[in-house]
């Protein structure tokens, strides 16, 4: 699965693909060319705002299943589904398998 970070770089950068071709088309004077470039960019906008609230869905879900699995420490849920550097994740800080930042308590 590909991650929710590379996703909404593609699209974003797709969106603005479409934006700036529109504007060309527009600038010279094809205008069904410029309205069908801009509609996609809309298009790509709303896709981007859909990985969005996905990811922060799937967070939310996460961090529900681990205040279940265990309810008195805290933890990023970000570790098993897309391994985002930088995050302080459950379980040992200073296991090689986990993406941290923090050193100590």
């Amino acid at each position: 699965m590909i991650s929710a970070r590379l996703r909404y770089t593609a699209v974003s950068l797709l969106a603005l693909a479409f934006l700036v071709s529109g504007l060309l088309w527009a600038q010279a004077g094809i205008w069904p060319g410029a309205l069908m470039c801009l509609a996609l960019t809309c298009g790509c906008l709303l896709g981007c705002a859909r990985i969005r609230r996905t990811a922060e869905r799937r967070q939310e879900e996460q961090e529900l299943e681990l205040a279940l699995l265990i309810p008195d420490t805290w933890a990023e849920p970000w570790d098993d589904w897309c391994c985002e550097r930088g995050f302080i994740t459950r379980g040992d800080l200073h296991h090689p398998t986990r993406c941290t930042t923090a050193v100590g308590p």
